[in-house]
């Protein structure tokens, strides 16, 4: 499956996800799996490096729709790590991609910000009849706020784009995950596993409706 993890707001944990997304579908579903870093911070590549992973740094929209869809049938699945604007390098990740995966933080929820990219999501969409899947959840959340309730409300009702049960919780331990090389599956305490799970239920949860039929 080719997935793009996208969102225009920086430290909404893009580069995280998209990390544990590529460790989780190649350590425990065994797939041959290349990360594609097309953000210009790369901190998805530096971190990639570290833990010995497939990668590629592309930021240029031609190459980057290029390179999804020439090596789709030579890799079981691609992760792409989107630019945090949502410009042609965006839009051709959307073009190529089976499913996007946008993670949204309830605090800094700015609802203009999500309806420009379920714009953006909804015109690729038209295109591409049906495609990609766009699925959203919330991200760095903290248990029982109230600005957690809200976000769910504000999110559940966006065209063409699903709100995931799962949520991942505001742990420090995923925080502190790139600086150890390792990511929150390698990690031995209990904050760790508790995080393990939420990834785990979420990548499950966002493949088997990338794999849905278009409607």
């Amino acid at each position: 499956m080719l997935i793009g993890v996208i969102n225009q707001k920086g430290g909404v944990g893009k580069s995280t996800t998209a990390a544990h997304l590529a460790y989780w579908l190649s350590h425990f579903h065994k797939q041959n799996t290349l990360v594609i870093d097309s953000d210009s911070q790369q901190s998805s590549s530096q971190w990639l490096q570290s833990m010995g992973m497939e990668f590629r740094v592309i930021d240029d929209p031609e190459e980057l729709f290029e390179t999804v869809t020439n090596f789709a049938e030579q890799y079981d699945s691609i992760v792409v790590d989107a630019p945090g604007v949502l410009g042609e390098t965006t839009k051709s990740i959307l073009l190529a991609v089976d499913l996007a995966l946008i993670p949204a933080q309830a605090a800094q929820l700015d609802l203009a910000s999500t309806e420009k990219i379920a714009r953006l999501v909804h015109n690729v969409q038209k295109v591409r009849k049906g495609l990609p899947h766009a699925a959203i959840f919330i991200n760095k959340a903290e248990k029982r706020s109230v600005l957690l309730r809200e976000a769910r409300v504000a999110l559940s009702d966006i065209p063409g784009i699903k709100l995931l049960e799962t949520t991942v919780y505001r742990r420090l331990v995923i925080a502190d995950a790139p600086g150890q090389s390792a990511t929150v599956f390698n990690m031995s305490s209990e904050a760790a596993q508790l995080a393990a799970e939420e990834y785990k239920q979420l990548f499950t949860e966002a493949l088997n409706y990338g794999e849905t039929q278009p409607e």
